[in-house]
């Protein structure tokens, strides 16, 4: 589990993680779960994030997002990288908080 950001990290992802601090999730930049890596991994929720640039490929990422979801029983949340900017803070607090109504349900 790693928090601490690293230069591969993305301004997305850092974003994001800065977000999920304000709320005070417990949560983990490029999380493994083999063979794969998540972008952000929330504990609590099981809730991996991905936040999506040019290089992703819907095909392989249904394929990969199956695969985590069968062995790993987490729910995947996908973010287009351009949708990350600091007017989307509102809506991604919206969204998060119906995934927590939906994981606690």
């Amino acid at each position: 589990m790693r928090q601490e950001p690293t230069k591969r990290d993305t301004q997305e992802q850092l974003l994001i993680s800065k977000w999920l601090n304000e709320i005070g999730l417990e949560h983990s930049l490029e999380e493994e779960l083999e063979p794969y890596w998540a972008d952000i991994y929330v504990h609590d929720l099981k809730l991996v994030i991905e936040l999506d640039g040019p290089s992703h490929m819907k095909k392989r990422d249904d394929a990969r997002d199956m695969f985590l979801i069968k062995n790993y029983h987490v729910s995947i949340w996908r973010i287009k990288n351009k949708t990350v900017k600091v007017s989307y803070k509102a809506e991604f607090e919206k969204e998060l908080m119906r995934i927590v109504e939906e994981y606690s349900a």
